[in-house]
Parts: C-alpha cells; structure tokens; sequence
C-alpha cells in the first residue's frame, strides 16, 4: 500500500531545484514525461533549423570557401543530433534518463560547434558573445533539461568562450571586461529563470498530489477512501484481472459491537481502536499489491489482486484471529479488545467470462459479512462470485464469539 502523502515528504533542495526524495522525483518526471518531451522536440528542432539557418552569415562572412564548408558541417552536425535525439525520445516514450541525456547531448554538440565558427570568425567576435549570452539563455530556459546539467553546460560553455576570446586577443581590455560581465549576468539571469522554472513546477505537482491525497484517502486511518475504491481503484483491478485471466479477491470487515466502544470509551477511544483496526490490516497484506479502504464507520475493505477464494479465506482468518487476540491502549491501564466480521469473495477470470458492475463483487461481499454478523459474529463467510447476483451460502468458518 502505498505511503500516505504529506507536504513534509515534498521538500525541494535548493540547489538541485529537485524533491529531496528520490521516488517523489521519479513520480514528477514522469507525470510530466509526454508534455517535456513535446516541450524538447519543438526546443530542438526550432534550435536546430536556426543554427544552419546561420550559415548563410557564414557565406557572408568568408565566401564560398573551405572554412564555410567545415562550419557548414559542423552546424549541420548540430542538426543531426537534434533529430537524432527526438528519433531516440519517440522510439523510448517512457525513459526519463534518455530525455536528460539527448537533451544534453544536443546542447553540448551545439556549444562545441560553436568554437570553429567564433575561430574562423575574430573579427565578428562582439557578435559572436551575443549569440553565445542568447544561446546560454536557451538552455536555461528553453531546453527542458535537469538544473544542475543546464547550469554546468551553460556556465562552462561560457567560461570556454571568455577563455577563447582571450587567446584571440581582438578585444581591448574594456571591451572585453564589458562581454565578460554581459555574459555573466546572462547566465546569472539565465540560472535565476531557470530555477524558478523547476521549483513552480514541483510545487504545483505537490499541491495536485497533496490535494489528491486528500480526495482519495481516508484521514484518521491514512486507508483509502470509498470514493477511490469506487472510481479507480476497484475498476482498474478489475481491468487487468480479466484482460490477463487472473484471479481477484475482496474482503469485506466490519468490527462487531463498535457502538457499544463509542459510547462506553467515548468517541476518541473508538477512533483509537478503527486506527488499530486499520494498521493491523495493513500489516498482514502484501505492500504495493493489496489495497486496504476505509468503506465508513468501522467498515474496511480489502483488494487482493491475484488471490484465489482459499487464499483469501486463510488471509481473513489469520486477521479475525489476530483482532481477536489483540487490544487497544485507549487511557493508561485501560485497553479495549474487539472482534470483527467478515465476508470473502473471490472472481476467477480464467472462468468467468461475462461482464458485471463492480458493485455486485461489493455487494456480495457486504451480504457475506451480514451473514456472519447473523451467524454469531467473530465469524469468517466467504463464497465464489460467478458474475451474476447471488445470496451468500453457509458459512465457511465460525469462532465463538
């Protein structure tokens, strides 16, 4: 079952711009994974046609000479990869790793190919620190790429042109001081963006997540609520039961005499009791696989994709047995010790074939703990569902109680 979300867990470093926690950052990257890689493509095809589109000032510059072809290549070399890597995104949707590596990979091939130009042309090199100040601003902002990787390509690329600049020695020192600062409050800039960028992204996917949470759960117990159960979870297990001919079970639980708790220990006590209840249950069931639904009041419901009626059965009798040798601290020195009933049912897809409402799988299950609560209560009664209504049968085993 997975863990019940809260703003604590959302914390973002404020150096890598990223959830602290490593799972909540893989769960944004690929909520966001088809829109960033849309987002990628048009960055890098729109990048690439005006890189070779810039060759005609290539022409203008030198001639139709052996230099213009080299550059030629080289800016054609930046296409290439750029189409290459919305190739390699298409033909791998799911990878995130991929998207941050073509992503670099372009803007790494289009800085390098950025040198031979500013070499074969010093004399348009205050030009050329302009194109390279709009190129840093490019990946800072309009590349999707990691913080961290857009900082370090953006600033390095930087440094390596200052460097480059130097060594050609066309700029006096003023003018050179002037390109050096332009290009350093460019990238500062360029990081100021780019952060904001990534830390309101993450922070509308902790509000949707944390809202979502609350939709979805329950909040004394941190179980499911009914409105989950009803709307996703039970139809997409469901779903995938019949498409691969599985087995699917659920167990249904209401603990016994749970108004006499309330009105004996007061209502604080019984909300102790129902969050016992909840861990217990959770406790006993397969992490990620099971899912455990507070149904309302003192009634919970479990999901067991890929169980078998005998597998459930054994389940729900190990919980009545555990429940009923358990208590609840409720005050110092006072604990309380309850029972519950259950009803089991079980759907096996590789017999069943016909469609049914999911809530006649829940209505079975609820006539089942019925059954029991008639039957003496403490009691477990499970029946097989065939796809059709049906009344519960005897019971299948019975404790005192």
């Amino acid at each position: 079952m997975a863990p019940q979300v809260s703003d604590a867990a959302f914390a973002i470093s404020p150096l890598s711009a990223e959830f602290t926690d490593r799972t909540i950052e893989a769960h944004f990257n690929h909520h966001l994974l088809a829109q960033t890689k849309a987002q990628l493509r048009t960055a890098l095809l729109f990048c690439a046609a005006f890189y070779v589109a810039f060759a005609l000032t290539d022409v203008l510059s030198l001639g139709f000479t052996a230099d213009t072809l080299l550059l030629f290549g080289s800016r054609m070399l930046v296409a290439v990869v750029a189409v290459g890597s919305c190739v390699s995104n298409y033909r791998h949707p799911h990878s995130v790793r991929r998207l941050y590596a073509t992503a670099s990979l372009t803007e790494v091939v289009g800085m390098l190919a950025f040198v031979p130009v500013t070499l074969a042309r010093p004399e348009d090199l205050p030009w050329h620190a302009m194109s390279m100040g709009l190129m840093a601003l490019v990946v800072y902002v309009y590349i999707p790429n990691r913080f961290v990787y857009s900082v370090a390509i953006a600033a390095i690329s930087s440094f390596v042109f200052v460097l480059i600049a130097l060594a050609l020695g066309r700029l006096p020192f003023d003018a050179m001081l002037t390109m050096t600062m332009l290009l350093l409050l460019a990238n500062g800039f360029g990081a100021i963006a780019a952060r904001r960028y990534h830390l309101i992204r993450r922070e509308e996917f902790r509000v949707q997540s944390v809202l979502k949470n609350l939709s979805e759960r329950d909040p004394l117990t941190g179980c499911h609520n009914r409105r989950y159960l009803q709307q996703e979870l039970l139809n997409m297990e469901l779903t995938r039961a019949r498409r691969f001919r599985l087995g699917l079970s659920v167990i249904a639980c209401d603990i016994d005499f749970f108004k006499a708790v309330n009105d004996t220990y007061g209502h604080a006590a019984g909300d102790q009791v129902l969050v016992s209840f909840a861990a217990l249950l959770r406790g006993m069931i397969r992490d990620n696989v099971d899912s455990l639904i507070r149904c309302g009041g003192e009634e919970f419901l479990l999901v067991l994709p890929e169980t078998d009626l005998a597998g459930a059965v054994l389940l729900a009798e190990r919980m009545r047995t555990a429940l009923a040798a358990s208590s609840t601290q409720v005050a110092p020195g006072q604990a309380v010790g309850v029972t519950a009933s259950f009803g089991v049912t079980s759907v096996n897809f590789a017999v069943v074939t016909q469609r049914f409402p999911q809530e006649a799988l829940l209505d079975l299950a609820d006539q089942l703990v019925y059954a029991a609560k008639h039957g003496g209560r403490n009691t477990v009664r499970a029946q097989e569902f065939h796809g059709r209504p049906t009344k519960p049968a005897a019971p299948v085993q019975q404790a005192v109680g």
